[in-house]
């Protein structure tokens, strides 16, 4: 009885949020919008256990003396600050501060490092051992080639045949992509709202 009650619920919510989206009307309005903000306040209690349960973890890690407890130390205090300095707000001065100084020098710097790691994997993958590794190296080449000025040199129309390949090929071959994703969201929303599919329970 408590998975009926369960399954009748989510897929009532859903149904209403759903038709919020096609139906201009106030109480079907006023309900999806209820339903979409307890959503995001629970995403933010989420949120907040989520926290908890990190902090929880590294002490103990701490206390234990466990293997690389000095990183837990490390994290626990950067929670905290940004905890503390986040009081006066997402968009304090301090926050923005942090943001700006330390936040994006490391993100470029895992983004430097990751350049790297792509190079890499591009020579292993590159390997040619059949046509259509082949045709992908091939394209690789005219694409890296064109984005340069030597290409340029080497010939006129290899900026005009990477425009070609990256406005056709690869924008065809990228739209299949969402259509397949916007697909299967369809077939896992309406497995859930059938109750074919139950991860509240």
């Amino acid at each position: 009885m408590k998975r009926v009650i369960l399954s009748v619920v989510a897929i009532a919510a859903a149904c209403i949020v759903l038709l919020d989206f096609f139906v201009d009307q106030e109480t079907v309005n006023r309900a999806g919008s209820f339903l979409v903000e307890g959503a995001v306040i629970l995403a933010g209690f989420a949120v907040l256990l989520g926290l908890l349960n990190i902090l929880s973890v590294h002490t103990v890690r701490v206390r234990k003396r466990e293997r690389g407890w000095g990183y837990s130390i490390l994290l626990m205090l950067a929670v905290l600050v940004m905890l503390g300095l986040g009081v006066g707000g997402p968009g304090s001065a301090p926050v923005n501060w942090v943001f700006r100084h330390i936040y994006v020098p490391l993100q470029a710097t895992i983004f430097s490092l990751l350049a790297f790691f792509v190079a890499s994997a591009a020579y292993r993958a590159f390997r040619v051992r059949s046509w259509e590794t082949l045709l992908l190296v091939g394209v690789g080449i005219v694409v890296l080639l064109g984005q340069v000025p030597v290409g340029r040199l080497i010939w006129d129309q290899l900026p005009v045949l990477k425009d070609w390949l990256l406005a056709v090929p690869a924008t065809a071959g990228a739209r299949g992509i969402l259509l397949g994703v916007a697909l299967g969201s369809v077939i896992a929303g309406m497995r859930l709202l059938l109750a074919m599919d139950r991860p509240y329970l």
